[in-house]
């Protein structure tokens, strides 16, 4: 019973400091560091050129070890770190090393949460549950953030963050996590590769190309966001609305998955290509608050088509290696994105241009989909 606690805590105070970081790092590097567009673009690159590599290690770790508990509290043990070592040197170089660890350690913690909580709770409603605890944590990271960096300082936000992980990480500890010899890892076996089928690798197409759409315009976004009128509160406000529609429809979004993941997936990538649309032609934040509502429906949809898809159509002893290989195109995604944005909202003044970008991967990452799943091969 305590790792159905401990799970979906681990979860949250780690998508509480992803939300921290996602949201605050780049405004307390531009505005407090005066670092460049190009460098804080960096910092997503570096955390999923590490985070890509680091899911296949804690993948081949857990398969060979089946030491869940172990693995999960050394990762959350160093995300708590990181969160603690932040605020000490005031250097761009200083956070992409800080980035790094970050990487590290949410790739070993999220898919394996996942993957546990969906053998112990059942596919659709683990993935729900834990996540539901996921999408509030990165909600009450950014509302929190806001209201803290306006009446403290970005500084105190990364301490906070730290406490919150220390206090999982506690919990954690004393949990009984019982991990069964039957669940796989998360590891990619190259062996493995060639049994996947071939629906599932157009999934991981359409997702890598939509991926790399929104990691670029997620990596610079509350700097978007603050050139349309945006303060720490209200960059906190948009973030939250999205996460709070996550919150909400994430466990049932993934009951309904179950047998029609495809056309949730779908789902997800139409309702994207219409948010960034409306970014797109914003002129202020308050435009962009309604589309936040929107996102939370697209993500999940997008995430939970996609995960259910996988395991309903992958046999459990190869689940791991494609849950790891999503994992690994959402991480080769934002590195691609992240870098890309950086580049073009430097070189241009403006963050709109890669955003318009972000439209037309989308829509191509769909009709990818919807030709392949209705003409080429439509029994799938």
């Amino acid at each position: 019973m305590r790792e159905k606690i401990a799970l979906p805590l681990t979860l949250y105070s780690t998508l509480f400091t992803i939300g921290i970081y996602a949201l605050y790092l780049q405004l307390y590097a531009y505005y407090i560091l005066g670092l460049s567009n190009l460098l804080i673009g960096l910092f997503a690159t570096i955390y999923f050129s590490v985070n890509a590599p680091s899911s296949i290690l804690g993948g081949y770790l857990f398969d060979k070890y089946r030491r869940g508990k172990l693995l999960l509290v050394t990762a959350l043990s160093i995300l708590t770190i990181s969160n603690f070592l932040t605020p000490l040197y005031p250097s761009g170089y200083y956070l992409l090393f800080i980035r790094g660890l970050q990487g590290f350690s949410t790739a070993i913690i999220v898919p394996l949460v996942n993957l546990l909580a969906s053998r112990i709770m059942g596919i659709g409603r683990g993935i729900g549950i834990v996540n539901t605890f996921g999408s509030i944590g990165f909600m009450s990271g950014g509302l929190i953030g806001g209201i803290i960096a306006d009446l403290f300082s970005y500084e105190t936000l990364f301490y906070i963050g730290g406490f919150i992980t220390l206090t999982s990480l506690i919990i954690l500890l004393f949990s009984r996590l019982e991990v069964s010899e039957e669940i796989p890892g998360n590891r990619i076996r190259l062996s493995h590769i060639k049994y996947i089928k071939e629906s599932i690798w157009i999934i991981y197409l359409a997702y890598f190309i939509r991926i790399t759409a929104s990691g670029g315009i997620w990596s610079l976004f509350s700097l978007f966001l603050f050139t349309i009128g945006g303060t720490n509160i209200l960059v906190g406000v948009a973030h939250s609305i999205n996460t709070l529609t996550q919150a909400i429809v994430f466990n049932k979004i993934s009951r309904y998955s179950e047998g029609r993941g495809v056309n949730v997936f779908k789902g997800g990538l139409i309702l994207s290509a219409i948010v960034f649309t409306v970014y797109l032609f914003s002129n202020n934040i308050y435009e962009v608050l309604p589309a936040q509502v929107i996102l939370g429906f697209a993500w999940v949809m997008l995430y939970a088509g996609a995960n259910v898809y996988i395991l309903e159509n992958t046999p459990s002893n190869i689940q791991g290696t494609a849950l790891g290989l999503l994992n690994m195109f959402n991480s080769l995604s934002w590195i691609i994105g992240s870098a890309i944005n950086g580049f073009i909202s430097d070189l241009y003044g403006s963050y709109k241009p890669y955003i318009l970008l972000g439209v037309i991967l989308t829509i191509i990452g769909y009709l990818i989909v919807e030709v392949y799943f209705r003409r080429i091969h439509p029994k799938e």
